[in-house]
């Protein structure tokens, strides 16, 4: 009997307010770091050392593009005309023979140029400036109404550009407008006239009357020359001789044939000729006077500008 009875007993219902099994109580410290742990191990959210590290393996990687064959930095087209463009009008300029201060240099180009703006002068070493001028239009005139003098010495100036190091160079450079006196008119040819200016110098311009042949006494261009070496009195164009003529006062030494000074001022003409040593080994041409016995006199020509008559 005690048997059925124990079978229809039904259970105790369980008791809400008393746990079964004793839960482990963890602190906030605890909750916090097991926190942590699981946004990381879902997100994978990098720490500051990882972000730093992989931003130095960027650097890394960019670095390994740029340095090829001996560290050389590649400039991309992009870079290069960057870096270029703030000095695309500038001049490199340099006064021959001659140490004045930067700011009294500054005061005389200024005043030569008649540049209103007050463009910076920047000094590179070895007697070499830049004059950075901003605009196009004051550029060409002051390569185009050379030659200058300052004290009296000449002033080379030359174009801007890229990777000028002042002391890797040897010589320096003239821009001058040069004459073609009585060139034939069938010769006033835009690609005649280029080859007989890029065998004298480098062709920078073409005079429009030149250009346009409405001058026909004589073809004017300017050219750019390095002041250490002869110009050339003359050039062969097919049978015909033509002479040369440079343009400006004071412009060359009618003594060694060279530009940027003049026959007193010739530190060329202290190392004489040895004896017996015949010019024609020179290159230099003579040309006699028409009477008896004249003296030689050398063929390089130089034209003076008229001045201008003052009203009176």
């Amino acid at each position: 009997m005690a048997t059925n009875i124990n079978r229809h007993i039904p259970p105790k219902p369980p008791n809400k307010g008393i746990t079964t099994q004793k839960e482990e109580v963890k602190s906030f410290k605890e909750n916090l770091v097991e926190g942590v742990q699981h946004s990381l191990t879902i997100t994978e959210a990098p720490t500051i050392m990882d972000t730093t590290s992989k931003v130095q393996e960027s650097f890394a990687t960019l670095n390994c593009q740029m340095l090829i064959d001996d560290n050389t930095i590649q400039l991309t087209e992009e870079d290069q005309a960057r870096i270029y463009q703030p000095w695309k009008y500038s001049l490199i300029i340099k006064l021959i023979g001659k140490k004045i201060q930067h700011h009294i240099l500054k005061k005389k180009i200024q005043e030569a140029w008649k540049i209103i703006d007050n463009f910076p002068l920047i000094d590179l070493g070895a007697d070499y400036y830049i004059a950075k001028l901003e605009c196009e239009e004051h550029m060409i005139k002051v390569l185009n109404t050379g030659p200058w003098f300052i004290f009296g010495h000449f002033l080379s100036i030359q174009r801007w550009k890229p990777n000028f190091v002042a002391t890797e160079i040897k010589s320096s450079l003239i821009a001058i407008w040069i004459r073609s006196p009585q060139l034939p008119t069938e010769l006033y040819d835009g690609i005649i006239l280029a080859k007989i200016e890029n065998a004298i110098g480098k062709l920078l311009k073409v005079d429009a009357c030149t250009s346009s042949t409405l001058r026909g006494r004589y073809a004017r261009l300017c050219i750019e020359l390095p002041l250490e070496v002869l110009v050339i009195p003359f050039i062969k164009i097919g049978h015909h001789k033509q002479i040369i003529q440079y343009e400006g006062e004071n412009t060359l030494c009618k003594q060694c044939g060279r530009l940027g000074h003049v026959a007193l001022k010739c530190f060329y003409a202290k190392t004489s000729l040895p004896p017996n040593h015949s010019m024609e080994n020179t290159g230099v041409m003579l040309e006699e006077k028409s009477n008896d016995n004249a003296v030689n006199e050398l063929a390089w020509q130089t034209v003076k500008f008229p001045k201008k008559k003052k009203d009176q």
